[in-house]
C-alpha cells in the first residue's frame, strides 16, 4: 500500500481539530463575544490572504447573516503598500493567518490597533509574531501543518469563525451544529469521488461553482487544484458564471458544483444544469443535477456546515488527482509552506 501523503494525513486530523476547538476555546470566546457586548463594533473586518482568505469568505457570511453586522474583507495592502489612515474605531478586526508570521499581515494588524481596532488573531501558531502582536487570540489548535498544501488549517480557520458566530449569536441551531461537526467531517472523509478523478486526469481546465456560504468552498477547492494539481481552476459564484466565464465552457469542460443545503443552493443547481446542457462534464456535491454525475456525500443536517464538509472530502480528491496526474501534492515546485508578502 502506498504511504499516505502528508496532504492526506493531515486532512484526515480535521474532525479531532474541530473537537479539539469545542473543548479548548470556550473561555476565549466568551470573553471576546463579551467584549463585544460591552461594546458592539461598528462593524467587522477581516484580513488575511490564500487560504485563509477563502476561511474568512466563510466567516463573512456566518458573522453577517445571524448578527446583523455588516463584515468587510480588508484588503492588507492598503496598510502594507499603500500606508493609509483608517478610521477603524472599536472595530472587530479578525486577521486569519496559519503561520501568524507573513510581513503585510502583521503591518495590517499593528496599523489596524493604531488606528483604534480591536486585533483578534485566528492563528494556528500561537506563539508567532501574529498571536503576540493581536489584543486577543482564537486559536486553531491545527497543531504543526507541514504539508504545502494547507487542509487542516484552512477547516479549523472555518470551524473557528463558525464557533464565533455561534457563541455571539447565541443561536440554539449553530451551537448544536458546532457540537456536531466533528462528526460531520469524519463522514465526509468517507466519501468516494473517484469517478471525478478519472475524467479530470487528463484536463488542464475546471470550474467549481458554489453561491453564499459556498463561495468559500468552490475559491478554496480552485486554489487547490492550481497549487497541487496544475490545473487552470477558477471558483466561481454561481451568479457570476454568466457573466462572461461561461463562454469559455465547451463540451467535456469539468466542472464541480458545490449544491450547498440553504436558500443559494436552487442557482447553483440550475447553472449547474445549464451547464451540463452545453456538453459540460459537470460532477455534483450535495445532491443531484439534471445531466450531471452526483458524487458519494453525506447528508447534511446543518446547512452552514456544508463548506466544511465539501472541503473535507474534496482535500482527499485533490490529493488523488495529484498523484494521478504525476505530481507530489506535498512538493508544489514553486511555492514553500509560509509566504512572506509584503
Amino acid at each position: 500500500m502506498m504511504a499516505k501523503t502528508l496532504m492526506e494525513s493531515e486532512a484526515f486530523e480535521a474532525p479531532a481539530i474541530a473537537l479539539r476547538q469545542n473543548a479548548e476555546n470556550t473561555a476565549v470566546l466568551a470573553r471576546i463575544v463579551s467584549r463585544f457586548a460591552a461594546a458592539p463594533p461598528p462593524f467587522v473586518a477581516t484580513c488575511a490572504r490564500g487560504s485563509s482568505d477563502h476561511a474568512a469568505t466563510y466567516g463573512q457570511y456566518m458573522l453577517a447573516k445571524p448578527m446583523g453586522c455588516a463584515v468587510t474583507s480588508f484588503p492588507p495592502s492598503l496598510f502594507s503598500v499603500y500606508n493609509a489612515r483608517m478610521q477603524l474605531q472599536g472595530v472587530a478586526f479578525l486577521v486569519i493567518s496559519q503561520s501568524g508570521q507573513s510581513p503585510d499581515l502583521l503591518i495590517a494588524a499593528e496599523k489596524a490597533k493604531q488606528c483604534g481596532a480591536f486585533v483578534v488573531a485566528i492563528v494556528n501558531d500561537t506563539n508567532s509574531p501574529l498571536a503576540t502582536l493581536a489584543d486577543d487570540v482564537l486559536p486553531i489548535h491545527a497543531g504543526p501543518e507541514h504539508s504545502v498544501a494547507a487542509t487542516k488549517s484552512c477547516i479549523g480557520a472555518m470551524a473557528v469563525l463558525h464557533h464565533l458566530s455561534a457563541v455571539w449569536s447565541g443561536a440554539a441551531n449553530m451551537l448544536s451544529a458546532q457540537s456536531a461537526l466533528p462528526e460531520v467531517l469524519s463522514d465526509a472523509l468517507e466519501a468516494d469521488w473517484s469517478a471525478a478523478t478519472a475524467a479530470m486526469q487528463p484536463k488542464s481546465q475546471a470550474f467549481i461553482i458554489g453561491r453564499g456560504i459556498g463561495l468559500s468552498a468552490a475559491q478554496e477547492a480552485a486554489l487547490k487544484l492550481k497549487e497541487t494539481c496544475v490545473i487552470q481552476a477558477a471558483g466561481f459564484s454561481a451568479a457570476e458564471v454568466k457573466h462572461g466565464p461561461m463562454e469559455i465552457v465547451e463540451p467535456g469542460f469539468p466542472v464541480l458544483a458545490a449544491l450547498g443545503e440553504d436558500a443559494a443552493r436552487p442557482s447553483v443547481v440550475d447553472m449547474s444544469a445549464q451547464l451540463a446542457a452545453r456538453g459540460a462534464d459537470v460532477f455534483s456535491v450535495g445532491g443531484s443535477v439534471e445531466g450531471a454525475a452526483s458524487l458519494p456525500f453525506p447528508k447534511m443536517v446543518w446547512a452552514d456546515l456544508f463548506p466544511l464538509a465539501f472541503l473535507q472530502a474534496f482535500y482527499l480528491f485533490a490529493n488523488a488527482l495529484s498523484l494521478a496526474r504525476g505530481y507530489d501534492p506535498d512538493n508544489p515546485v514553486h511555492l514553500q509552506k509560509v509566504t512572506e508578502t509584503i
